[in-house]
């Protein structure tokens, strides 16, 4: 199954070299393991970011298998799921079978993609990184006024929209292509937490085979939060909106690769 990871950045310098290194590892075992086309690319998304984040990636990429980094260069910062959105139409433009989305800033461990990407190979559609299911952690380090949010919303959305999954609001997740390009436009025009909850509602609704994969969540050590009040505020609204308007989606059978 050939995959990418779409990593967006914004003043992400300290961090892409750590992320690149520990992505590099994950694709050497891949393919070594023997699977066809068992390779893992990425494609950096980055909103220009003025600490040279695009440049630092560009010189990464000459240290590695040649087509493993690629770097998309949108003109300006637009939001995180707008980053998204725009990676994952070049994946699937680019014809991968499975596309992790993962943030920048290393509280999302490299080391569990395997096993996101183990999930799709089970059989899965969507495999989600959880933080809050039997193995799942979050760092002592991480503000506890910002695990309550995080912990209150999962709960909201999860009761709100009837979903079984206990991390709705994270962005570490695995999909299969074909239920990803059924999803659109992914996330509506949403952003931060909403766009999370928004995309795996929507695989929900069509009849995928959602999983849930624990892991750690690492508290960044390098650079600056993005959260802000809208975020949070745009997540409490849209929640409500999606109960009475759920989102709809091209048609996708599940039964049919």
């Amino acid at each position: 199954m050939r995959s990418i990871v779409v990593l967006p950045t914004y003043n992400e310098v300290d961090n892409v070299d750590s992320m690149l290194a520990g992505l590099d590892l994950v694709d050497k075992a891949r393919r070594e393991s023997g699977a066809p086309d068992a390779s893992v690319d990425v494609v950096v998304v980055d909103d220009s970011s003025p600490d040279g984040t695009a440049d630092r990636v560009k010189l990464l990429g000459e240290e590695y298998r040649p087509g493993m980094v690629n770097l998309v260069v949108r003109p300006r910062p637009t939001g995180l799921a707008a980053a998204y959105r725009d990676g994952f139409a070049w994946a699937l433009e680019h014809g991968y079978d499975a596309v992790v989305q993962m943030d920048a800033d290393g509280s999302h461990p490299t080391a569990v993609v395997p096993s996101l990407l183990g999930a799709l190979d089970a059989g899965a559609d969507l495999a989600l990184g959880a933080r809050y299911i039997p193995g799942g952690s979050t760092d002592a380090n991480w503000a506890w006024h910002r695990k309550a949010l995080s912990v209150a919303g999962n709960t909201y959305a999860r009761i709100l929209l009837g979903l079984p999954y206990r991390d709705l609001t994270g962005g570490f997740k695995a999909w299969r292509s074909d239920l990803l390009g059924a999803i659109s436009p992914v996330g509506g025009d949403l952003s931060g937490y909403a766009f999370q909850i928004h995309t795996t509602y929507a695989a929900h609704r069509l009849g995928a085979r959602v999983v849930e994969v624990p892991f750690r969540f690492k508290e960044r050590v390098h650079g600056t939060s993005k959260m802000h009040g809208r975020i949070v505020s745009e997540g409490v609204s849209a929640v409500v909106a999606m109960r009475f308007n759920p989102p709809t989606s091209a048609e996708w059978d599940p039964e049919s690769r």
